[in-house]
């Protein structure tokens, strides 16, 4: 964990209300791993903001985030050469285990940043398919950063992914739900991961499955949870959830859990 003035590299509204923004941190990009996050001091705020690590290259990293509120829209309006204060990298990332092969990913809307440099990491020894569920369409990872050449993404990694889009209207790819096209595939996958809103985890929860093996995978499955943070670092206590293994600290245990180990009748976030 390291706490760093870095330069903004660049900063691009890439859907309506959506930016990517690369930063020039070789300490962050070279020791993060998927699913870990950083907190960015936003100006004239008390409390850190945390985004999820997006991608990587040698010595940048990016982050994706939908502007939300003050420090989003601060953040935002920040441009190419621009100093901002990073801590990171933070938490607890994904775990592929060693025999798993076919990775089944599940994003609902934002959620989808953490998956992707979880996808980089991963090809090309894993087979991914990744649905990507959204309102409508314009609210879905635009096609062009899922082309080779983007900053950061090598030539083989999305010619090697099976990408769903999913959107709530029918504007894009399937009418629906990401956690309606998911059964699907729970035959193929040797191993499931996700991020989005709690209502997208607890509907995942009561997904119907027809085998002990389809149960299995769906409680091992690894969630990122979203949630408001006081420190991002473990001293504040200020993003406790209750798990089956007693009170844990989403910024320190986390952001990353095993579905069956959260008792989501009881998440509020």
């Amino acid at each position: 964990m390291r706490q760093i003035s870095a330069p903004i590299i660049s900063s691009e509204e890439v859907t309506s209300n959506t930016h990517l923004v690369w930063i020039d941190a070789a300490e962050i990009a070279s020791s993060g791993q998927p699913g870990q996050f950083v907190t960015i001091y936003c100006e004239n705020l008390l409390l850190r903001r945390p985004f999820s690590i997006h991608q990587v290259n040698s010595t940048q990293f990016a982050i994706l985030f939908k502007v939300v509120g003050e420090g989003t829209t601060w953040l935002s309006r920040q441009r190419e050469g621009d100093r901002i204060d990073v801590l990171g990298p933070l938490g607890a990332g994904f775990n592929i285990t060693p025999s798993a092969r076919n990775l089944l990913m599940v994003a609902g809307g934002i959620g989808l940043a953490p998956l992707i440099f979880l996808a980089q990491r991963a090809l090309p020894r894993h087979a991914i398919t990744l649905i990507h569920g959204a309102s409508t369409s314009a609210d879905l990872y635009p096609p062009s950063l899922l082309r080779p050449g983007s900053p950061g993404i090598p030539s083989h990694l999305f010619e090697e992914i099976r990408f769903i889009p999913v959107t709530e209207d029918g504007s894009a790819g399937e009418k629906g739900m990401s956690t309606s096209i998911l059964p699907r595939f729970l035959n193929w996958a040797d191993q499931i991961f996700a991020c989005g809103p709690a209502a997208m985890y607890q509907a995942m929860a009561r997904i119907p499955l027809p085998t002990q093996e389809n149960k299995l995978k769906m409680e091992t499955c690894q969630v990122s949870l979203e949630t408001i943070m006081g420190c991002g670092i473990g001293a504040c206590y200020g993003c406790t959830i209750n798990t089956r293994k007693g009170t844990k600290r989403v910024c320190r245990d986390g952001p990353v859990f095993r579905m069956d180990d959260i008792l989501w009748q009881e998440v509020k976030i």
